[in-house]
């Protein structure tokens, strides 16, 4: 097998991704844009509080920029998530795979509650 220039970059990549992402903890992307008027209510109401929480600690928030996702400047981009097409995206990775996602943000009652489905799934697989 002859491998381009390219791939052993790409194995040693997903080699450190596999070990950054191979914790027994979730964690939750949050890609968001600046622009974005749902991600800035999320920022308003959820942000503040979400690091006092207990899904805080089960799914630790990593804020990420649809840019600097799109672009792959963020080296989750490398694991096994579907794309991201609409801020904001919250998705839950285990072991660099994705498992679930929120897409939106409308309110914090829903948000709430989509999460503890997430949090529900993270706890199965302990």
């Amino acid at each position: 097998m002859i491998l381009s220039s390219r791939q052993p970059r790409r194995i040693i990549t997903l080699a450190l991704l596999s070990i950054a992402f191979n914790s027994t903890a979730d964690d939750l992307i949050y890609v968001y844009s600046p622009y974005c008027g749902a991600c800035m209510k999320w920022q308003a109401e959820i942000a503040p509080i979400y690091p006092k929480t207990a899904e805080a600690r089960a799914l630790p928030l990593i804020k990420v920029s649809l840019q600097d996702w799109q672009t792959g400047k963020h080296t989750a981009t490398a694991c096994e998530i579907d794309p991201v097409l609409v801020t904001p995206t919250f998705i839950q990775v285990h072991q660099c795979k994705e498992l679930d996602r929120i897409t939106g943000y409308s309110n914090d009652e829903l948000f709430w509650f989509a999460l503890q489905r997430i949090a529900n799934r993270s706890n199965a697989l302990d």
